[in-house]
């Protein structure tokens, strides 16, 4: 139980896109895919070029919310199919 908490500890406040890729089991292009089509919120309102990050205790709600995860599936899914057949991105 005390190894739980000293990993909490050590864990950072605010994730950036690459602790958040990983958390979730996904690459770095699908974040800014999820961020683009607003099933991941940045914190602040960072500007184009800059890093963004996210909240530690919102991306822990969302790793279990199994609704969510379905949707970010379908999401990912249906992105790679318009990429493969030509499609322009429809957000």
């Amino acid at each position: 139980m005390s190894a739980s908490i000293d990993e909490k500890e050590k864990a950072p406040a605010r994730l950036t896109v690459e602790q958040v890729a990983r958390r979730l089991n996904c690459s770095v292009e699908s974040v800014y895919i999820l961020t683009k089509r607003r099933l991941l919120k940045p914190l602040g309102h960072p500007s184009a070029n800059c890093t963004r990050y996210y909240a530690r205790c919102y991306i822990e709600r969302l790793e279990v919310d199994e609704a969510w995860l379905a949707r970010m599936s379908d999401v990912l899914v249906e992105f790679k199919w318009n990429k493969n057949h030509g499609k322009a991105d429809e957000s």
